[in-house]
């Protein structure tokens, strides 16, 4: 391995490429990419110069026929004005740090704003906008007091209203679904997995076997006959696979059954079975094409929309009070907590955040408590029937658990009428 001088000054002119080079999800370095741009090419479009001609450039460019929410601002010339920002910050740290403080006192009269009004921002989102600035400045040594900067930022109200879907509400969806959307809204409800982690393969969906009483999962224990005899009671799924930010999500035997039927459309539409390379989500048709993040928005939308989940927003709402995609994440982790579990309250906890893609309760419970994949199986199936949408699969999910159990208890009963037998055997030894 080699590093060549002119590698180091392409690096060091390009103050884009640190900021993504820090950046290891590639949903958070899209919405980064999306918020930092809104703050350089409008936000501070009178401040900084750019590049007139790029802009001008890609304004007598044919307007996009697609349909979806259009960018209100030019970002033809982004990383010229990157470029530049990070270059006068470098010169000017209180220049730059004066703007950041403007930027957050003019977010806070918007915040202040009736929220019927069309110019009103929430405090919530607005602090948003400032963390990929923050990033880019500091991959580019350029350190501003951000503790000074969000003095200015406003209150954030304490009373969140919004709240995750019901389970009618999910029944409701599900039945003005196509086979493809099916999957989509129960590997939403059943893996709590965020919009940007559904961009997956084939290859890193894996199902989870109940075989002789242990679960398998890995290629060399599960035989063709373990495959064809054994029940699935679970699948896993790789998330930001071959990442820093890998980790394993599972998904309930209801959406792996979903999931074969899509499988099967899959196959009739290709003419061929998935590739393990092959998007998980395609888009329609005879061709794989990988069915983006913002393609599943809309299709989620739509669904919402058909099944009369959503309606137009009375006037003065901005929001709906359950949020599109992250309705499913809160459903996932309130039905998850609420299932009983083997281990203590705590480990339990830390496990289902595991689940979630946290790091535990704690920043030091991902070096510390490291769950293997065994324990975090065990901690899912005894959410499967919470986590199950049908009222006839979960009612079956609550029998084949308590069947289950009662099978362990059996199975401790005799392992403990052996140890009394064994200890009366010797107990007669002894006296004679």
């Amino acid at each position: 391995m080699e590093i060549h001088p002119d590698e180091i000054v392409k690096t060091k002119n390009n103050p884009l490429e640190l900021f993504y080079s820090s950046i290891r999800a590639e949903a958070t370095k899209n919405d980064y990419e999306r918020k930092l741009k809104k703050v350089l090419c409008e936000f501070l479009r009178p401040i900084l110069k750019g590049d007139p001609e790029l802009v001008k450039r890609q304004e007598s460019e044919p307007k996009s026929k697609k349909k979806g929410v259009k960018r209100k601002f030019s970002d033809a010339d982004f990383e010229v004005r990157a470029t530049e920002f990070v270059k006068r910050a470098k010169e000017n740290p209180d220049w730059a740090e004066d703007v950041m403080i403007k930027l957050g006192q003019k977010f806070k009269e918007r915040a202040n704003l009736p929220k019927t009004d069309p110019n009103y921002i929430s405090p919530v989102s607005l602090k948003n906008y400032f963390v990929p600035v923050q990033k880019l400045l500091e991959m580019n040594r350029v350190n501003l007091s951000w503790k000074r900067i969000r003095l200015t930022f406003p209150e954030i109200e304490g009373k969140d209203e919004t709240r995750e879907y019901t389970y009618d509400e999910i029944r409701k969806m599900i039945n003005h679904c196509k086979v493809m959307d099916r999957v989509l809204i129960l590997l939403a409800a059943s893996s709590g997995i965020r919009a940007g982690a559904f961009v997956f393969q084939w290859k890193h969906l894996i199902p989870i076997y109940f075989h002789e009483g242990k679960y398998l999962w890995e290629e060399q224990d599960v035989t063709e006959s373990v495959s064809q005899k054994s029940p699935v009671v679970a699948a896993m799924i790789r998330i930001y696979a071959n990442s820093s930010s890998e980790y394993v999500a599972f998904v309930t035997p209801e959406c792996w059954n979903a999931i074969q039927e899509y499988r099967q459309q899959w196959i009739q539409e290709i003419r061929h079975e998935p590739k393990p390379e092959d998007p998980f989500f395609k888009k329609s048709g005879p061709f794989v094409r990988e069915l983006s993040e913002m393609g599943l928005r809309k299709r989620l939308e739509r669904i919402l929309k058909e099944s009369g989940i959503r309606s137009p927003l009375p006037t003065g709402m901005r929001r709906y009070n359950v949020p599109a995609f992250n309705g499913f994440r809160r459903f996932f982790n309130k039905a998850n907590k609420k299932s009983l579990s083997s281990n203590s309250v705590l480990a339990s906890l830390i496990m289902k955040e595991t689940m979630m893609g946290h790091g535990g309760l704690i920043q030091l419970d991902k070096n510390y408590f490291k769950s293997h994949i065994d324990e975090l199986i065990e901690e899912y199936i005894n959410a499967v029937p919470n986590l199950t949408i049908s009222q006839e699969l979960r009612l079956k999910a609550e029998n084949n658990k308590l069947r289950e159990e009662k099978s362990e208890l059996e199975r401790i009963k005799d392992d403990n009428a052996k140890i009394l037998n064994w200890i009366a055997r010797q107990e007669n030894k002894n006296q004679d």
